[in-house]
């Protein structure tokens, strides 16, 4: 299967603009800082600006009626992260998403309005703006189609792998830095599927439990489960 894409990728272009227009002046901006767990902003609330993350990360995720919470997109260093403010005035609607510091963050808060008119008139950052939106979408797409047909221990595999590329631990023994509720929260299952999934690869001697914390002791044989190749009951 593909890869889990929970990591919005900076667009190098916008990326470089942003910095420099915001030192220049020739886009207002106004600088924040948020501490790990802080809001940036809740379901319902109206959002006018686009935020340009500087440094640290913010998780962008729904919570389900059934008391469950599934993680949209990771946003890091380099990224922008909510766009409502494009949207026509009669057409606004309240964000459907709560966005949250996972580490100390540093950002711009861009006007919305502004920010729309700055890419009106700069053709090029405007493409790379689209390109970015569009291959978000495209991830988003592609973790829905995932959803619907591969079972959570290949999805959950697949996560570790992507977590520990997005984290330069290509090489085991890795541990992974999260806790069995955040990883259920990436995929947006229970806690115990994630539990089971656990168990699974240790039987396939992927993973194990070391000081409390999960570590990959085997690549290659975690990318085989992912690509459903092997599972040892």
């Amino acid at each position: 299967m593909e890869a889990i894409d929970l990591f919005v990728q900076p667009k190098p272009l916008l990326s470089s603009t942003i910095e420099r227009i915001a030192k220049t002046g020739e886009l207002h901006c106004k600088q924040r800082t948020l501490a790990r767990n802080d809001y940036l902003f809740r379901e319902g609330d109206d959002i006018r600006s686009t935020f340009y993350i500087q440094r640290g990360m913010v998780r962008l995720y729904s919570d389900t009626p059934d008391d469950y919470s599934k993680t949209v997109f990771f946003h890091k260093a380099g990224t922008l992260i909510g766009f409502q403010g494009f949207q026509h005035a009669e057409d606004r609607k309240p964000s459907i998403l709560n966005a949250r510091a996972t580490t100390m963050v540093e950002l711009l808060e861009i006007d919305g309005q502004v920010f729309g008119e700055y890419l009106r008139e700069h053709g090029d950052v405007c493409y790379a703006m689209a390109q970015y939106l569009f291959e978000m979408m495209a991830l988003q797409t592609r973790e829905a189609v995932n959803a619907a047909i591969y079972p959570v221990l290949q999805r959950f595999s697949a996560l570790l792998l992507t977590l520990m590329n997005e984290f330069g631990a290509a090489h085991a023994p890795a541990i992974v830095p999260f806790s069995n509720d955040e990883l259920a929260e990436m995929l947006g299952v229970h806690v115990n599927s994630i539990t089971n999934s656990v168990s699974a690869l240790r039987k396939a001697e992927c993973v194990e439990r070391q000081r409390g914390a999960l570590v990959i002791t085997d690549f290659k044989k975690l990318k085989s489960v992912a690509e459903n190749l092997i599972v040892k009951k």
